[in-house]
């Protein structure tokens, strides 16, 4: 018998039992604390901030995964051109029977052939490594044009995750308002029920101040209210589940926004030329114009350079070995089958054809005159959008900022209704139609906040400001 903690001892034959209980009973306590941690993180929900939304909307938009495909094609382009900077090799290796053959004998007046009547093989190798020297700019236009293209190209990602960003943020608006109007339907059912249980108790009392029928004008009134939050619960559900298709979420994984509430900032317009200024400068479709536009120059430049010669110099050599023959060595005479002759030499390569240069430069340069209509038809619309979202962004702070004041008279309005109703010197009508007016200025007003955002948004993507 052995002594366990202080006051109290096992007896050696209820020992295995006493420890055989003991390990079960705490693997029941681990497993009940990992069921209950799994329970746990399954109705947790993940909780995003718009910042984060867009960063993920922008990571799996296949959008931007083309746009960045095209970049990478033409990050070859452009590595081809500085490929052909250096030496190009050429070589043509082959192999063959071939007769032996020996070398022929003088015999008296006659030329003897010794060659047996047996077939042999042969190996050969031509190859030619051409260095461009002058080419009146074949390459070097073609390597600006490939740089310009890999800029227009990151200059369309950055439009392309702009607009995703705008998306995200028209989505994220519109859940947080959507809820935000379930919320304020609910709050003005509740003062239609406040409204009825006071009929009812005046009612019972037999209070001349309101009539059977205002009964039935609270369900009359509550019409509205009802509709207007189905409506609120279809936008919700709907900007929900957009969001969950734009970060590519699965259908059942959910998520809880950061901020529940939309703020109104109220911030301070520069003049409008100011902004139009800024998106001439910063908006990336007119920077990838412009660019496109250096391009195309480059490549006409190109196309007229293929009209003139390229200088160049070279190393030729070619290999040949027939061991059943015998090398026969005549200045006048090559021998195919065994030699090896190397060399440098210096050419010049031009190319003539009737008319193909010249219409390959004409399609180039139409090329360069369409470019040129993009860029000033970009440039006529671009102070329009802009002028029309700073317009949009004065007008609905204009609106929010109203409706807001209004939902909070109509508001005091309904506590007034009904406390003069319960005196008796208010009517039913005043105390309805304060609720009524109370639910249409929170839509209003709900309804120009998220405009008043959505407009803000909308004037940065104008400007060019990059939102990721």
């Amino acid at each position: 018998m052995r002594a366990w903690g202080r006051g109290f001892s096992i007896p050696e034959k209820n020992r295995i039992a006493f420890v055989s209980i003991t390990i079960i009973i705490c693997t029941f306590v681990f497993i009940a604390h990992d069921v209950a941690g799994e329970e746990k993180e399954k109705t947790e929900k993940l909780v995003f901030t718009l910042q984060q939304l867009i960063d993920m909307a922008i990571a799996k938009s296949p959008e931007m995964g083309e746009t960045r495909s095209e970049i990478a094609g033409t990050r070859s382009d452009l590595d081809q051109v500085k490929a052909a900077y250096y030496p190009q090799l050429d070589s043509t290796a082959i192999i063959g029977p071939v007769n032996d053959a020996k070398r022929p004998v003088v015999l008296g007046t006659r030329i003897h052939d010794p060659s047996p009547d047996t077939v042999g093989v042969f190996g050969r190798i031509d190859f030619t490594a051409t260095q461009p020297l002058y080419t009146f700019g074949k390459l070097s236009n073609r390597k600006d044009a490939a740089s310009r293209g890999i800029r227009a190209k990151e200059l369309m990602l950055v439009e392309k995750g702009n607009e995703t960003a705008l998306r995200v943020k028209e989505l994220y608006y519109a859940l947080i308002v959507a809820r935000a109007g379930m919320e304020a339907a609910d709050d003005a059912d509740s003062f239609f029920d406040d409204a009825k249980q006071r009929m009812k108790r005046l009612l019972e009392l037999g209070s001349t101040n309101v009539l059977e029928s205002d009964l039935y004008r609270v369900e009359a009134y509550r019409a509205e209210t009802a509709r207007s939050r189905a409506e609120a619960e279809k936008g919700a559900k709907v900007a929900y589940f957009a969001l969950k298709s734009v970060i590519y979420l699965p259908p059942e994984t959910n998520f809880e926004l950061a901020e529940k509430v939309l703020p109104f900032k109220e911030e301070t317009l520069s003049e409008l030329p100011s902004y139009i200024e800024k998106a001439y400068g910063d908006r990336p479709e007119l920077k990838q114009v412009e660019e496109a536009l250096a391009a195309q120059q480059s490549l006409v430049r190109a196309a007229e350079s293929d009209r003139y010669p390229s200088f160049f110099v070279a190393l030729e050599g070619s290999l040949a070995g027939a061991p059943g023959r015998e090398t026969f060595y005549n200045p006048y005479i090559p021998d195919e089958f065994n030699h090896a002759n190397v060399g440098v030499v210096a050419g010049v390569k031009w190319n003539f054809d009737f008319g193909i240069s010249k219409a390959k430069v004409d399609k180039e340069r139409a090329e360069y005159g369409r470019l040129h209509y993009t860029k000033a038809s970009a440039k006529l619309n671009i102070p329009i959008q802009v002028a029309q979202y700073y317009q949009e962004v004065k007008e609905w702070r204009v609106a929010a900022e109203s409706y807001s004041k209004g939902a909070t008279a109509s508001r005091k309005w309904i506590v007034a209704a009904l406390t003069n109703f319960d005196m008796g010197v208010g009517t039913a009508d005043d105390m309805l139609r304060a609720i009524e007016k109370y639910g249409e200025n929170q839509g209003k007003y709900l309804e120009a906040l998220f405009n008043y955002n959505l407009s803000l948004a909308r004037l940065e993507y104008a400007v060019g400001a990059k939102a990721w």
